[in-house]
């Protein structure tokens, strides 16, 4: 596993494999440091609707709202 855990630690290095790796990609619009920042940013607001870690997402419902459009039904 490596080395253990610290709560302190500034830089943090590991090896993605290819699926990791697509989904920062994707999540940054191509830039890996980019879709980090937004995987944190999800996590962020996913933890104060009061996900914690561990907790099963299989029945999870995600809602997202469509903004000021004319005809939103259009959208979807």
């Amino acid at each position: 596993m490596g080395r253990p855990a610290k709560a302190d630690v500034r830089v943090f290095q590991r090896n993605l494999d290819e699926g990791q790796r697509a989904i920062l990609l994707a999540a940054g619009g191509g830039d890996m440091s980019a879709g980090w920042l937004e995987v944190l940013d999800a996590y962020q607001h996913l933890h104060s609707l009061g996900y914690r870690p561990g907790m099963d997402l299989s029945k999870a419902i995600l809602v997202l709202p469509l903004g000021d459009q004319e005809n939103a039904s259009e959208a979807r």
